[in-house]
């Protein structure tokens, strides 16, 4: 049988198989170049794509395609895999509920707490409750600022940048001044 009349069979599919396997030193024998050809015929239209991975995994043989998995839908647990993600979850979950309890009892706990909900927020901006949470949140955070002491807000960068994000950049130079006030004030009562 020659390879020609092989019927369906991808010429240059084929020929490309030839010499990828000439390439790599491991070249088709006569008695096998016929079976080889039909082979490859029967993947029908899919004929370059079976050489392409073929070559791409440098596989000597002509295997099925790989099915490949749709990037949109998510990979399938396995029961013990889902059982694993609910035990790391509940952990989780005590261990928050533990910090969350130790963290409220002051207020600069508690504007951290806010900081953390306001990156929550933001990772969300398509949320239609957005805008009445954030607003919420502002109004929590300000008279949370004015419960701590203001050198312990001006040292935390992450409170500086929600006091920037809330109040923009004339809360900053206040937060600055202030503790520049404090500081002036401490060292003249030392001078004193």
């Amino acid at each position: 049988m020659s390879i020609e009349s092989i019927e369906g069979l991808d010429i240059d599919a084929w020929n490309r198989w030839v010499a990828y396997r000439q390439a790599i030193k491991k070249p088709l024998k006569e008695v096998s170049m016929a079976a080889a050809a039909l082979k490859l015929s029967r993947y029908g239209k899919d004929q370059a794509e079976v050489v392409d991975q073929s070559i791409s995994q440098q596989w000597q043989g002509l295997f099925d395609l790989k099915k490949k998995r749709d990037p949109a839908e998510p990979p399938q647990k396995t029961d013990k895999q889902k059982a694993a993600d609910d035990a790391r979850f509940n952990h989780q979950l005590d261990s928050n509920q533990k910090m969350w309890r130790e963290t409220l009892q002051t207020p600069l706990g508690k504007l951290r707490l806010c900081d953390a909900l306001l990156a929550r927020y933001l990772m969300t901006p398509d949320d239609p409750q957005l805008e009445e949470r954030l607003e919420w949140l502002k109004h929590i955070v300000g008279d949370l600022m004015r419960q701590v002491d203001i050198k312990l807000i001006a040292r935390d960068a992450h409170l500086i940048g929600m006091a920037s994000y809330f109040y923009g950049g004339a809360a900053i130079d206040k937060l600055r001044e202030s503790v520049r006030e404090v500081s002036d004030d401490k060292q003249g009562a030392m001078a004193a």
